[in-house]
């Protein structure tokens, strides 16, 4: 996702992964998706253009996106206040439900160390994308060997909340490096956390925190009422590939002083948007895109289907009703909000942005279910995908007249490995 920042489209943090449909867990078993997430969108990466606030969504890699709704939340709060939305990948239901976190004077831990004794306070203490990367990486995708993060929370105030906000990004696994890993008697680890008591034993008080869900951003993990009064130490474990950049730790009450208003959106066009150049960072799984230096050409390919025709879809993306735009490797949607009905922002208050996606994706993975044809299309609802009989994709009047009417741009890239064939001519 980019956003017009007044000079140019300044690409954010990727969306919506974990959305993912199909996705390969364990024999037998597929991933629960969860649909929708807010992502922060500073103050400083959103200016008008022509009178109205620009974004592009687009997808630049090998997947297939039904993007169902967008919306942008404008934030206003006191200067001095920071704010963040209640978000996180976790393993299985319930996903955070969302919320403004409001933070004010948030401060680094009294300590920080990894599992080897290092002391990574340093790397810590700001978001610079100075990250901890001493941990081992396991022969799969995403995996590391078992590793921790060691936290001295200082003194804190068992009466007030107590949670941590955490940036850094997550180097994602793939269906079929979690289908080898399984092979190896290697399962996933999500980060879990321990809390010390008075004898120096370890004791888990969180099973899933959850993880940034994708590139560098914040997410926000809730400990309140989980960790023993007058305990101070705490260890984050897992044998994911995540990379940490920051973490602070926020004691803050309730704060009133924020105002949340919807932005409405003005224009929705889906189109081939390009390739953004992809520029990595150290380490090489830091990603960031150039939306300026696009190319229009790309090595990837497509899932075989009936695609969402280019043109007008702000009707398919104003409401989460299953009838998405469903694009590709290459296409996005332009997307521009009308700022005009904001109120005045009070002197010495920022206004920060919250855009918001509820969709899904489909990887073109050989372990992913369905992974090469944009069928059977996915839904909402709390179960894996492909669905049980009886629980598939509607066939209503209504969503029936959706396919006909709007998904009518047919691509044959890629076909699934049952309707090849070889023709031999009659002799």
């Amino acid at each position: 996702m980019f956003s017009w920042n007044g000079t140019e489209y300044e690409f954010i943090a990727d969306m919506i992964g974990p959305a993912v449909v199909g996705h390969w867990i364990a024999p037998g078993e597929r991933d629960v998706p969860d649909s929708d997430e807010y992502l922060k969108v500073p103050a400083k990466s959103v200016r008008a253009k022509n009178g109205r606030l620009s974004f592009r969504f687009l997808e630049p890699m090998e997947e297939t996106v039904y993007l169902d709704k967008v919306k942008l939340l404008a934030i206003d709060h006191p200067v001095n206040i920071e704010v963040n939305p209640n978000e996180r990948f976790v393993s299985n239901p319930p996903f955070p439900e969302f919320r403004v976190i409001a933070s004010k004077n948030a401060r680094v831990p009294a300590g920080a160390w990894d599992d080897k004794g290092h002391d990574v306070l340093p790397l810590l203490a700001k978001r610079d994308r100075h990250y901890v990367t001493d941990f081992a990486d396991e022969p799969f995708t995403g995996f590391a060997t078992l590793h921790s993060i060691e936290l001295d929370l200082g003194n804190w105030d068992v009466n007030q909340p107590l949670r941590l906000l955490l940036g850094g990004y997550t180097d994602y696994f793939t269906a079929t490096s979690m289908y080898a890993a399984n092979q190896a008697g290697i399962k996933v680890i999500a980060p879990y956390v321990e809390s010390q008591d008075p004898q120096g034993k370890w004791v888990r008080i969180v099973e899933d925190m959850g993880f940034p869900a994708g590139l560098a951003r914040t997410m926000v993990t809730d400990l309140s009422g989980k960790i023993p009064a007058g305990a101070r130490r705490i260890r984050i474990v897992t044998n994911l590939k995540i990379y940490w950049d920051d973490v602070r730790i926020d004691q803050t009450p309730e704060i009133h002083d924020v105002r949340v208003s919807e932005v409405p959106l003005a224009k929705a066009d889906l189109a081939f948007l390009g390739y953004p150049e992809e520029i990595r960072r150290h380490p090489a799984s830091d990603t960031v895109y150039s939306y300026g230096h696009r190319s229009m050409t790309g090595p990837y390919a497509r899932a075989a289907g009936n695609y969402t025709r280019y043109g007008d879809v702000k009707s398919l993306l104003s409401s989460s009703d299953d009838q998405f735009a469903l694009f590709s490797s290459g296409e996005g949607v332009d997307l521009e909000f009308d700022p005009a009905t904001l109120p005045e922002l009070p002197k010495g208050w920022v206004r920060d942005y919250f855009f918001y996606a509820d969709g899904f994706e489909k990887d073109l993975d050989f372990y992913a279910a369905n992974a090469f044809t944009v069928e059977p299309l996915p839904h909402h609802g709390l179960m894996a995908y492909p669905y049980p009989d009886g629980k598939e994709y509607p066939l209503d009047a209504e969503h029936l007249r959706y396919e006909f009417d709007y998904n009518t741009r047919s691509r044959s890239d890629r076909m699934p490995a049952i309707l090849h064939y070889h023709y031999s001519a009659p002799k």
